[in-house]
């Protein structure tokens, strides 16, 4: 992603095509990284949004834009956690019930054992993760963290970590397994 200099300029200024542009410049990238956090595209879109405003009111903060992705992405891995935060009480008190639903699909193919999994349905799998164990998945995984620097994130031990993203892993391998055992009937 490279950004203009200019562009970076005219959202300084407050200029409203120059925010847009940069909106339409880092949308895609942004939601990719809201998708992995959130369950649904209206969340992880209202996310988005308050991600961008943060971008917009910290434009200050940033000189080097060949750092400007990776400046974005922790901004937008920083605004996900908090929310996760701010939510987690009334999380607390919910029962998780795990969705166990047979594979619905989403390859291109009409035969079940020509479809192959593609990154919507991995997306499902992970969306069906607990939402601790969702986070720690995607932070180690996808988003390349460390145990340490998760554990302060989500205010857990280590080896919290470490269980989650384990949890996480033999989930998943569940579901795949149970997938291919559908195609190969």
């Amino acid at each position: 992603m490279q950004i203009d200099h200019n562009l970076i300029e005219g959202c300084r200024k407050k200029k409203r095509s120059a925010q847009n542009e940069l909106y339409k410049q880092v949308f895609s990238f942004l939601m990719n990284i809201c998708i992995r956090y959130k369950n649904d595209y209206e969340t992880a879109g209202a996310s988005l949004n308050y991600i961008f405003l943060k971008i917009l009111n910290n434009l200050d903060e940033i000189d080097d834009l060949k750092a400007f992705p990776a400046w974005i992405k922790r901004i937008a891995v920083n605004q996900l956690i908090d929310e996760y935060r701010k939510d987690k009480k009334d999380r607390e008190h919910l029962i998780y019930v795990e969705d166990h639903r047979p594979y619905n699909g989403y390859g291109k193919s009409e035969h079940l054992g020509e479809q192959k999994l593609d990154s919507e349905y991995l997306r499902d799998l992970i969306n069906k993760l607990p939402p601790l164990t969702k986070s720690v998945f995607n932070l180690y995984v996808v988003d390349g963290y460390k145990h340490r620097e998760i554990a302060e994130l989500l205010d857990m031990s280590e080896n919290t970590s470490k269980w989650h993203l384990r949890e996480a892993r033999i989930k998943l391998k569940e579901e795949i397994i149970q997938i291919h055992k559908l195609i190969e009937q």
